[in-house]
């Protein structure tokens, strides 16, 4: 992911350098003239989720001894839109088209171990989940508002807020499970050791929705025409169905609560030029 972000940028760099000359490139554009500055961006995700389900994995996990949590799923992002000021002034509306992808990843671990007194051997079992979506899609943010810092001449801060509405078009959501099975005594001595794996399309997913609408909330700098980006995203629509139905989270009482939504929460760093 990083050597394709470096070398996206390279030869951004240099297509841009041959075509205005070196020292054009280190001079900021006009943003502030009313004229539209067109914006190429790429760069990498860290993608996850947030929402009232992840208490409700979390419960499940603890009620029956697994050690598990939520990790980021490494992702691409690229974007080309642009930026158009309110006459003079250094607040900017602008779009955007992009490519881009959400999902997020679950790891789980149950382990269980002890010493006979009776045959003098030794008991392991442990236990492994995880659990992955991609999902690839093309972004639509119709409405940016953003203001523009000017310092030093040459360089600029960005801070910006806008919409966006996605739609998911390809991608899996995989799972890979481990059963590990060690013991050993007088009687002889065990060695099992089980892995499985499984793969479905995002539109064989049950309950899944594909469309998502949310905010973008980023801070940037620029140097010239070059400009690296910070935006966090966050959905508005579940991922999928059925948050309100309840489920059963384990437990000696078999204790139930209600399954929660997840909702995409994403990352993203980018590094982009304007024309």
């Amino acid at each position: 992911m990083k050597k394709i972000l470096c070398f996206l940028f390279l030869l951004l760099s240099v297509t841009a350098m041959h075509g205005r000359g070196f020292g054009e490139t280190l001079e900021l554009p006009n943003f502030n003239s009313g004229k539209t500055v067109w914006i190429l961006r790429a760069g990498i995700g860290f993608n996850g989720v947030a929402g009232s389900a992840k208490g409700t994995q979390e419960a499940i996990w603890n009620k029956g001894d697994w050690a598990g949590s939520f990790k980021t799923t490494p992702s691409y992002v690229v974007s080309f839109g642009f930026n158009k000021s309110f006459g003079n002034h250094p607040l900017y509306w602008g779009m955007a088209l992009d490519l881009g992808m959400r999902g997020y990843k679950t790891n789980a671990e149950w382990v269980r171990s002890a010493t006979s007194q009776v045959s003098g051997g030794y008991d392991y079992h442990k236990k492994t989940t995880q659990e992955t979506l991609s999902s690839y899609n093309v972004q639509l943010s119709p409405i940016t508002i953003g203001y523009k810092y000017t310092f030093f001449q040459r360089m600029a801060a960005d801070v910006h807020l806008g919409a966006y509405a996605s739609y998911d078009f390809a991608g899996n959501y995989k799972t890979h499970t481990t059963d590990h099975i060690i013991s050993t005594s007088k009687y002889g001595n065990r060695n099992d050791f089980k892995e499985n794996e499984a793969k479905v399309k995002i539109g064989d997913i049950d309950g899944m929705r594909k469309y998502d609408v949310g905010i973008n909330v980023g801070v940037g700098y620029w140097f010239g025409r070059f400009n690296i980006d910070f935006t966090w995203q966050r959905g508005f629509i579940p991922i999928y169905e059925g948050g309100d139905k309840e489920v059963s989270i384990g437990g000696k009482k078999g204790d139930k609560r209600e399954q929660g939504n997840y909702f995409s929460n994403n990352f993203q760093l980018r590094l982009g030029y304007a024309f």
